[in-house]
């Protein structure tokens, strides 16, 4: 992307159009990146949808799986999407929203720097992966709901439930939440909200929701001149022949990001899927040791 970045329209009404138009004038005014709008056009290099209207919500299961970003646009609370910008437009979530994208739109453009995943203020949306990983909750709670099947996690006894298919639930583990999405559940709801579920274990949800963080983008724990090593080959790589040779690269000695891909022969989007799904569930030893004598130099 250049430094003007284009903001495609899909069914969005003229009033939401008009909003978005003012706010992003508060936008340029903060940042070095210019937005342009382009109404009724897939053109642009971020795709903004309506999915409240027939056509945005018949359009968006095709769109959301661009390469390009997408942002679903709705006033439905239980909608789950990667990126979301809900209704009414506000300007603190636009704002947040379009300094992640234009974060996402400079690392891209950086081809020796690996991408690296905005997490902003630590009230800021995060993925599940990482409220995990801070062990934000230690009572159980549940996600989703109505039209959107529930995920329930119990962090005490290291386990989660849900009814959702594969394909639902990585969608879910996509979306970004804030710590009071989640809704706490007591012993007697825990009992009702997973009768006849099977009870799984965290780790593995852990992991499902490291390798769903992003596709290319690294944790900022992970970035710059670090090496990484791992005291064992983790169970779950075992099914996947690319994760399953980077871990066995991982287990002989530390190594750095770009060595661990050209010894393991993976791309770049399987290491940053491993490695983010690795420190997610605690696996990763991280020696920062060369990043601190370059910033002390």
């Amino acid at each position: 992307m250049s430094e003007s970045i284009r903001l495609s329209t899909l069914s969005v009404s003229s009033k939401d159009l008009r909003v978005l138009k003012s706010l992003l004038g508060l936008s340029d005014e903060q940042s070095d990146r210019r937005w342009d709008i382009a109404p009724d056009s897939d053109s642009g290099d971020v795709l903004l949808v309506d999915v409240d209207s027939p056509d945005g919500a018949a359009i968006w299961p095709e769109i959301s799986q661009h390469n390009r970003p997408a942002v679903a646009l709705t006033k439905r609370r239980d909608f789950v999407a990667r990126r979301l910008l809900r209704k009414p437009i506000r300007s603190q979530q636009l704002l947040r929203l379009l300094s992640e994208l234009s974060e996402n739109a400079q690392v891209s453009e950086q081809e020796d720097d690996w991408p690296v995943l905005p997490f902003g203020e630590s009230s800021a949306p995060l993925p599940l992966a990482e409220h995990l990983r801070r062990h934000r909750w230690d009572q159980p709670i549940r996600m989703g709901g109505n039209y959107v099947p529930e995920l329930v996690i119990d962090p005490g006894a290291g386990v989660w439930y849900s009814g959702a298919s594969d394909r639902e639930l990585a969608r879910l583990l996509r979306q970004r939440f804030t710590e009071d999405d989640a809704q706490p559940v007591t012993s007697h709801e825990l009992i009702a909200h997973t009768e006849g579920l099977e009870q799984q274990s965290l780790a593995n949800l852990k992991w499902r929701a490291g390798l769903a963080m992003s596709s290319g983008a690294l944790h900022p724990d992970l970035a710059g001149d670090v090496r990484f090593m791992l005291p064992q080959v983790p169970l779950q790589a075992l099914s996947d022949t690319a994760y399953s040779r980077q871990a066995r690269v991982l287990i002989r000695a530390p190594v750095g990001i770009h060595e661990l891909a050209e010894a393991s022969k993976a791309d770049r989007s399987d290491v940053a899927e491993f490695l983010n799904a690795c420190h997610a569930c605690g696996f990763l030893l991280l020696d920062s040791s060369a990043r601190a004598r370059t910033a002390t130099a």
